[in-house]
């Protein structure tokens, strides 16, 4: 993507609020207008107060000829009273804008998060199989502020100094046309010095961001498996990587530094030294008697105040560099194909039976001509409300299987209907507000035990909450807490044990009553007499819906309408638990190979 499109496309978000943009300009032009006018009194000052020059004829004009503007002292006293006005207008009008423009700016970060966090919800999990977590929260924290820097440092400034800069060339020129074209040589100046650094700052830009997030991933995985690195002893050398991962992003923030101060160097140097040609050729036409003192101050005023608005021409200028790489950045994830997506026709139905079929399907992870198959020709009919335990090898695709059916994943080849009903036919909400699932890893988010409970029913009951944590075997280690069902879990859940996250997790589940319910590995963490009670209280919670379970407890699956053996990705036999043990073949052997063990 082209920089200038990248603008143009940041741009939209600034079209929603043109009213506000225009209100904001207004109040800068405002404070422009009294910066403008803070040298004019000056002149008067020094050619007809402290001189005897007349007043010019604008001056009169404006005064309507008064006769009191002869006297020398009202004349000072109102050129002092308008310096002051100035100088207290430009000071209010600018924490106006400051105050204006950090609002204004602030809204339009809140809606760039917004969409970026929306779409962020509806990419399929094969995104996140190739971005890391880390550099996805520093694009949704740090980059979306390109849409303020947009405003703050370019348009409002930009639009500010150009206009400041016109006023002054003018009453520039209305002085002395000559110094007033030298001056304005500045601006092809800056374009040359614009041109040379323009691809250097890109460059080292992009890098920098590139650099910072792979450093916020690698900090983000770390703090995430610190239990893991301190029970191997492996401080060191993560330590080690952390110092590569600085050491990269603090060169490549030091290139891009460099890079940066060194166009805005020679911007100031070009501005410096046309200042310079200005006073002296000003100096030498004062000396002359072609200009007089206080029009030659009015002209040293501006030339020092040229430098404000150039400077400030110069930051946006460089500013846009910067902006085009973040923003590369955000449009990156908001271009990304979204895999799994609502047809534009999709209709609920009235309601769920729970039927589901699986029709020739295959799948691997990844683009179908770039992955490898993980599933290959899946048939297989569940009819509502049976229970159906998958087994088999571990990377046999159990988990895979049941991905699809909450479409975290749509299939390469074939279909998944249910009740007769092609997946992709309904409303995304609508499926997966239907399926209950417990993961193989059990995720709790920081909030109290009620409200994780709770989360896939937020309008259940504390009675109804109390009952889905019994059933889950729960509510025993619950009560004992200090605060009980308030007790707020730590944010990775490390505040209790494995089984009692799988226990939580499962009780989210059952609250949830959704027709359909996944349970992958739901008890792996759990005790012999525990896991027993969970699958006695199963069967009174599930009754009536249909069941997946995966798990490698094959004693817990004995009662299961219908058990299916995966390997290699592909259905090797199913039957019920009696058939299959009578074939010998591999739900057999694993099942009797744990029975000996």
């Amino acid at each position: 993507m082209k920089k200038v499109s990248l603008l143009f496309r940041l741009l939209r978000y600034v079209s929603n609020y043109k009213l506000k943009l225009l209100g904001l300009i207004l109040i800068a032009l405002t404070g422009v207008g009294f910066e403008v006018l803070k040298p004019l009194p000056i002149k008067v000052i020094i050619d007809s107060v402290l001189s005897t020059k007349p007043l010019p004829n604008s001056v009169l004009n404006l005064a309507g000829n008064s006769a009191w503007m002869a006297d020398k002292g009202v004349l000072l006293v109102c050129c002092l009273a308008i310096m002051a006005i100035s100088a207290a207008g430009s000071a209010l009008f600018s924490f106006w804008v400051t105050s204006y423009m950090a609002g204004f700016c602030q809204r339009l970060v809140n809606d760039l998060s917004i969409e970026l966090y929306n779409k962020l919800q509806r990419l399929s999990l094969t995104f996140y199989h190739h971005n890391k977590i880390g550099d996805l929260l520093q694009r949704l924290s740090s980059d979306v502020f390109v849409i303020y820097y947009l405003v703050a440092q370019i348009i409002v400034p930009a639009t500010s100094s150009v206009i400041s800069l016109g006023a002054m060339f003018y009453i520039m020129a209305s002085i002395n046309l000559e110094l007033a074209l030298v001056a304005l040589s500045i601006v092809p100046l800056l374009v040359i010095a614009l041109l040379v650094f323009t691809k250097p700052m890109e460059k080292t830009t992009e890098r920098q961001y590139q650099n910072f997030g792979s450093l916020s991933a690698f900090v983000q995985q770390s703090l995430a498996s610190m239990r893991v690195i301190q029970a191997f002893a492996r401080e060191n050398l993560m330590r080690r990587k952390m110092e590569t991962h600085v050491l990269d992003y603090n060169q490549s923030f030091l290139k891009a530094t460099q890079v940066s101060a060194g166009y805005n160097q020679l911007s100031s140097l070009i501005t410096g030294l046309v200042a310079v040609i200005v006073v002296g050729l000003g100096a030498v036409q004062g000396m002359n008697g072609t200009i007089s003192a206080g029009d030659l101050f009015v002209f040293l005023g501006y030339i020092t105040a040229l430098y404000g608005p150039v400077n400030s021409l110069s930051i946006a200028i460089g500013t846009s560099v910067v902006i085009s790489s973040r923003s590369k950045r955000l449009f990156e994830i908001l271009d990304s194909q979204e895999f799994v997506t609502d047809n534009p026709s999709a209709i609920a139905p009235s309601g769920i039976f729970g039927q589901v079929q699986f029709e020739n399907v295959d799948f691997g992870y990844g683009l179908q001509n770039e992955g490898k198959r993980t599933l290959r020709n899946i048939n297989l009919t569940v009819p509502a409300g049976q229970t159906v335990a998958i087994v088999g090898p571990t990377g046999a695709g159990k988990s895979s299987l049941i991905s699809l059916l909450s479409r975290f994943y749509d299939p390469w080849k074939g279909r998944i209907t249910l009740d007769g009903q092609d997946l992709r036919d309904l409303p995304l909400p609508f499926l997966r507000e239907n399926v209950a699932l417990v993961l193989q890893e059990p995720f709790l988010f920081p909030m109290t035990i009620a409200e994780n409970i709770g989360f896939g029913n937020p309008d259940a009951t504390p009675d109804e909450i109390r009952a889905a944590a019994q059933a889950a075997q729960a509510h025993d280690f619950i009560v004992r807490l200090p605060q009980g069902y308030d007790t707020v879990i730590t944010e990775t859940g490390t505040s209790l044990s494995g089984g009692e996250r799988q226990r939580i997790s499962l009780a989210r589940a059952f609250l949830k009553q959704a027709p359909i319910l996944i349970l992958d590995e739901p008890t792996s963490a759990l005790d012999a007499l525990t896991e027993a009670k969970v699958f006695a209280a199963l069967n009174s919670m599930t009754f009536g819906k249909t069941v997946f379970i995966i798990t490698h407890r094959l004693s817990a699956i004995k009662h299961a309408d219908l058990i299916i053996t995966l390997k290699d990705g592909a259905i090797v036999e199913s039957g019920t638990h009696q058939n299959l043990l009578a074939t010998g073949n591999t739900y057999a052997q694993m099942y009797n190979h744990q029975q000996i063990a």
